[in-house]
């Protein structure tokens, strides 16, 4: 018998920030599991359902369910994402409480017991990477078995079952991720690699320390279908570190340019001061780069050494002076709530900022996700920090309101990052810049405007 199993992104119950909550591309993750499950099994028929990508509401969502004979529904969720997946399983759980339903993503990694206790509509839990605990779970599904199997969790008789943490895929080429499920996108986030070896006291890190490449054969003969297929505007590189083997990356380069791929389809990646030299900069530039994202942070060296991140003022200058020297953009990340922040400190990070001058500042709110440092300082009260609400439809980066500082009232931050947004490009004369961001940032702008103005002193 073929189990029929649907692979759901679940709707946003609000758009906040559209290029996640509404975004031109597909999640990356549906593709992986789908592309998986497909190559290593043929008991199981698998679709995938990206309701952002596709626009669709719960109720279209539900609609499809209904239509279609499944056994198996799985849904993905990072922490400000868990509600509205529990929204979709619950109600299922009322249409069609036969179908098993299954929970994977960071949040449920993080806190795997709290999860699977407040949103009962969830049968089973894949805690940690899941390809191979989700196949083995579908697995034992297809052979009416129960399930024991690393990286799964349930509750049984109120009682948790958790058989320990999942086993990554030690062959990350064994995952060919189902592109073809999808319609064609304006971009692609792709994925060559899994981990990251910094230690950032605000990110789980939930892909571990250890970086697992895909080789750079298979990350090339990706991308090629993608442009020949697919005719995309721009590929993202999801990898949390793009350049963290930096000789890897210079071959990923030469052979992108080798096969004519640079005049195809532009592409950008997310990177690390520590890993940028000259030659890499100049075949990213020459690979078809428009763009690297860059982790800052701060603009305060005390915080740096605190961060778990590796860097410091001066470093950052070294990386931004071969940016500018050949010319390829980058975007800057920062945070503002780090630990023990003051106003000060803050004020430094917006003064770094219109000292680098990227092309894009982002200044995220810092946000306690379960699982990192910070978030178990801001349950224990330290770090000057005090906790707002555990409601994870607040745990948002650009507008959430889960915490805030004591020595720096909430609305005072949320000015100062307004004010960073304003000055990076008022400051280094880019006036023009300024009316395309407001343009294409409107609604975030908006509700933030909105929280500053309505919000808690």
């Amino acid at each position: 018998m073929i189990i029929k199993v649907l692979i759901i992104n679940p709707p946003a119950k609000e758009i906040l920030e559209p290029y996640y909550d509404r975004p031109d591309f597909p999640r990356t993750a549906l593709a992986f599991l789908a592309g998986y499950v497909r190559s290593q099994s043929n008991l199981f028929k698998v679709d995938v359902l990206d309701a952002k990508f596709d626009r669709l509401s719960f109720e279209d969502v539900q609609k499809t369910i209904e239509d279609n004979d499944y056994s198996v529904v799985a849904l993905t969720a990072m922490t400000n994402e868990i509600k509205s997946a529990a929204k979709v399983a619950e109600n299922l759980k009322r249409s069609k409480p036969h179908i098993i339903t299954v929970v994977g993503g960071v949040h449920i990694t993080a806190l795997p017991e709290r999860t699977m206790r407040e949103f009962r509509a969830f049968d089973y839990g894949v805690v940690g990477e899941g390809e191979d605990t989700f196949l083995k779970l579908l697995e034992s599904i297809h052979k009416e078995k129960r399930p024991t199997i690393p990286g799964l969790c349930f509750i049984e008789n109120e009682i948790f079952i958790y058989s320990g943490p999942s086993i990554p895929v030690p062959d990350q080429d064994s995952i060919k991720p189902a592109w073809d499920m999808f319609r064609p996108a304006k971009e692609y986030m792709i994925q060559s690699s899994r981990g990251c070896p910094f230690n950032c006291n605000f990110c789980m890190n939930p892909g571990g320390r250890k970086i697992r490449p895909r080789t750079v054969d298979t990350t090339i003969k990706e991308i090629e279908y993608l442009v020949e297929n697919m005719q995309p505007k721009s590929i993202y590189f999801g990898d949390e570190i793009f350049t963290a083997k930096i000789n890897r990356a210079k071959e990923i380069c030469r052979k992108l340019i080798e096969k004519g791929l640079h005049k195809k389809v532009q592409w950008w990646c997310q990177t690390h001061v520590n890993t940028l030299d000259e030659e890499l900069v100049i075949l990213l530039k020459q690979a078809g780069c428009k763009l690297v994202g860059l982790g800052i942070e701060t603009g305060d060296d005390e915080i740096f050494k605190q961060m778990g991140k590796g860097i410091n003022k001066q470093k950052v200058k070294k990386a931004i002076a071969l940016l500018h020297k050949h010319k390829l953009n980058f975007d800057s990340m920062f945070i503002l709530g780090q630990p023990n922040e003051t106003i000060e400190s803050a004020k430094k990070t917006i003064d770094f900022a219109v000292e680098l001058n990227p092309a894009t500042p982002i200044f995220g709110l810092m946000v306690p996700y379960p699982g990192t440092k910070v978030g178990e300082m801001a349950l224990k009260g330290e770090g000057g920090y005090s906790l707002i609400t555990q409601d994870w439809d607040m745990f948002n980066k650009q507008i959430g309101n889960a915490l805030e500082m004591k020595g720096i009232k909430r609305k005072d931050l949320e000015k100062i990052q307004f004010l960073g947004y304003l000055k990076v490009f008022i400051y280094n004369f880019r006036v023009w810049d300024f009316f395309k961001f407001c343009f294409q940032y409107r609604n975030e702008g908006f509700q933030a405007l909105k929280k500053i103005a309505f919000s808690r002193s």
